[in-house]
């Protein structure tokens, strides 16, 4: 059995993996993949990106938002 907050914690420390390392504006109006918080692809749409060969099935893909968009929660 899993110890009380242990699941807590790990899905914390998942969630802070997941953030970009890297100035994502160049990527505004596309979608990236990232691995290890790092871009290795994008693409104009979620579609193009998920085929790109570089891309793992494990790598989170999410848009950038255009810099003129204004706010933009995931």
């Amino acid at each position: 059995p899993s110890q009380p907050g242990k699941d807590q914690v790990m899905t914390v420390l998942d969630q802070a993996s997941l953030a970009p390392r890297e100035d994502l504006r160049p990527y505004a109006g596309k979608w990236v993949a990232l691995r290890d918080g790092y871009v290795v692809a994008s693409a104009d749409d979620s579609v193009s990106l998920r085929d790109d060969p570089a891309v793992k099935e494990s790598d989170q893909l999410l848009p950038v938002p255009a810099a003129d968009s204004g706010m933009y929660v995931l």
